[in-house]
């Protein structure tokens, strides 16, 4: 089979950056400027409308297979703006998807500037103003000398992927299958209730024209919406704050009210949220159409997760109120109706994102949630049999930490203990300490005391030995790999250094990588108070997460009588994405985060199994959230469903599979 690399340019009136790839494709502005293509390792050339389409197009197309940086955009360009018939999705190769299954960065500049290609075969850094004067209404469109230079920019692109290729591994059989499943999902697309959007639309207007109205009303200012003004007339009001986001503004709310503000602070936070703006994004990206394409992105996180394109269906608010109460109310397109049962519609809104995804006609929605995958697939890893026999039987698995931390029969567990156990459960397992535990708490509204959560925190390290040993076992394996060069074994994993990444084969073959890796020393700072007869020793180490300063952390310290020390440590660090900036950047990491990582890639590899055997056995996968696979089909039952999803993989024997499963006419929680 012929390699075929391609890249093309294109016009449109439509913006991508809000209708996705999908309709921006169906658009009827839209059209192909140009193409440029490659065989194998040959010269780069360009098609452009007028001229004969080249034989990977025009022949036999079994006989080709496509590469493309970010393939999915190709695809629908191939298929729905030149209305060819395409390559099925065996013959396509997504160079990109191969970036970032090795934790490269998914943009083609960023990911030949990553492996420091000669700079004459970057990414063109003109391209960005050649799209802006030729691809989106301009006056310099169809520019003659904007156009040659369009056209060997669109070259350079495919020379850049090509050569970027080369330097990438090929995904192993099994994951191959993945990438073309999550293809499928991709064009498959889920439908939309359009019907529903559309009187959801106009109540969100209406709300946002009322709550508008009314916040001008008692503020006085022309645009309540204006962060800076609001929190002007607060100051004026007597009530001084750093910003308006829903924490800062919930903490005024649970203060007394002598300055009467707390009726403006509701209406602020409903006018504020953010949930009901995806159902203009879900508009936008239905197009003409019906159904949302493109919705999940493959490898998304380093780990192999997925993560949300488009309407980021990743992440909806979890509904407060009954969705099908909401959806209903919502179809009457009256606020009065939400007055009268005291229901705020924009919270009714957000309870309602979930259920504007529907099947066809007479199909239905079977969904199946992994229960407790993560803390599943970690006991597993480290051979816990306690946990993992807990997990076989009733799994109370926080009764059980409760009981280990507190020192009691797990029949006598109090509420406020199997809290703590679930909290210990939560923020324990990937090396977090008191500071994790904190911050945990605080995420369900409790406040730990620093010492009390230091002593949870040891409790639960020490009922859990054979984790902490992962732990350490997996930060020793990782320095000792990348300075001798060897393989390492660390239980179900193996590590290993080659051609500046660092490797962790998986059970299931897949491996993670860590590009550049490198090893050096850190100075901490820690303290320690000795054991007593009813508390354990507790160690406290100096972060700036936790401590305002360092010279806070030493005060603490010399308050419990004691001298901080210091020492050097091993600090591992590699080049990756950074998860909350997203650039590519020098990141470190340690043995918690290490078995985090492959704990959560377990997880999802069991998943990925889960929905190759659903697809393949009469479950078409529309969706996958988190733990979550949405499947519509028009026969099937939600046991045989789940029989499948708890299936457990050849490679990963012995982990216990939970999963909870239902069926529905609309997607919900």
């Amino acid at each position: 089979m012929i390699k075929v690399s391609i890249d093309f340019e294109t016009f449109s009136e439509c913006d991508i950056r809000s209708a996705g790839a999908w309709a921006y494709a169906t658009d009827a502005s839209t059209r192909v400027l140009c193409m440029a293509y490659a065989y194998e390792d040959q010269p780069v050339q360009l098609w452009a409308p007028g001229q004969p389409l080249p034989d990977f197009m025009s022949g036999d197309i079994t006989n080709y297979h496509i590469h493309a940086w970010n393939s999915f955009f190709e695809w629908v360009v191939w298929t729905k703006v030149m209305k060819l018939p395409a390559p099925p999705i065996t013959q396509w190769t997504d160079t990109a998807a191969l970036a970032c299954a090795m934790a490269l960065p998914r943009a083609l500049g960023q990911c030949g500037a990553a492996l420091k290609l000669p700079q004459n075969l970057q990414k063109n850094k003109r391209g960005y103003y050649l799209i802006r004067a030729l691809s989106i209404p301009n006056k310099l469109n169809g520019d003659p000398v904007l156009t040659q230079e369009m056209y060997q920019y669109c070259k350079d692109d495919v020379t850049t992927e090509r050569e970027i290729s080369k330097r990438l591994y090929k995904l192993n059989p099994t994951e191959r299958k993945v990438w073309e499943l999550d293809q499928t999902i991709n064009i498959r697309g889920i439908k939309v209730d359009k019907p529903t959007l559309g009187k959801a639309l106009n109540v969100y207007d209406m709300a946002q024209a009322d709550l508008k109205g009314r916040l001008k009303e008692i503020t006085g200012l022309d645009n309540p919406n204006s962060q800076k003004q609001f929190l002007g007339w607060l100051q004026d009001k007597g009530v001084s704050v750093e910003n308006t986001q829903k924490p800062t503004l919930l903490a005024l709310l649970e203060l007394e009210d002598p300055h009467g503000v707390h009726t403006a602070l509701k209406l602020k936070m409903s006018l504020s949220k953010t949930a009901p703006k995806k159902f203009h994004s879900m508009r936008d990206k239905i197009g003409a159409g019906t159904r949302l394409h493109g919705n999940v992105m493959y490898h998304g996180a380093s780990t192999g997760r997925w993560s949300s394109t488009g309407v980021n269906l990743q992440n909806i608010a979890r509904p407060t109120l009954d969705a099908d109460w909401c959806i209903k109310a919502l179809a009457h397109e009256d606020l009065a109706l939400f007055e009268m049962t005291d229901t705020d519609p924009m919270e009714a809104l957000s309870s309602s994102v979930r259920g504007m995804l529907i099947p066809e006609d007479g199909h239905k929605f079977i969904v199946g949630d992994y229960s407790s995958i993560e803390a599943r697939a970690l006991a597993w890893l480290t051979s816990s049999t306690d946990k993992l026999e807990i997990f076989k039987g009733d799994g109370l698995i926080y009764e059980d930490a409760a009981s280990k931390i507190f020192k009691v029969p797990v029949a006598d567990v109090t509420k406020q203990q199997r809290f703590l156990g679930k909290i210990s459960e939560l923020a324990c397992g990937y090396q977090g300490g008191a500071g994790a535990f904190k911050l945990m708490a605080q995420v369900y509204g409790v406040d730990i005391p620093h010492k009390e959560a230091e002593k949870i925190k040891q409790q639960w390290r020490k009922a859990n030995e054979k984790i902490v040993q992962f732990w350490y076992d997996c930060d020793q394996a990782v320095s000792n790999c990348i300075q001798d060069g060897k393989v390492h074994t660390v239980g179900k994993v193996q590590y290993g250094v080659s051609n500046n990444f660092l490797m962790c084969k998986l059970p299931s073959g897949r491996k993670l990588y860590y590009y550049h890796p490198k090893v050096s020393y850190k100075k901490v700072v820690c303290y320690k108070i000795p054991a007593t007869e009813t508390d354990p020793e507790l160690t406290f180490i100096y972060h700036p997460a936790e401590y305002p300063s360092l010279k806070a952390f030493y005060a603490s310290a010399r308050k419990d009588g004691v001298e901080p020390s210091e020492f050097n440590a091993l600090d591992v660090s590699f080049w990756g994405v950074d998860s909350t900036s997203r650039k590519f950047k020098q990141l470190t990491t340690y043995g918690g985060k290490l078995v985090e990582n492959i704990t959560q890639a377990v997880a999802r590899d069991i998943m990925a199994e889960s929905m190759l055997q659903l697809e393949g056995r009469g479950y078409p996968i529309v969706l996958t959230v988190h733990d979550e696979i949405i499947s519509e089909v028009s026969n099937g039952t939600v046991e045989e469903f789940t029989s499948i999803m708890e299936e457990t993989p050849r490679w990963a024997e012995g982990l216990p599979i939970k999963v909870e499963a239902y069926e529905a006419s609309r997607y919900r929680k």
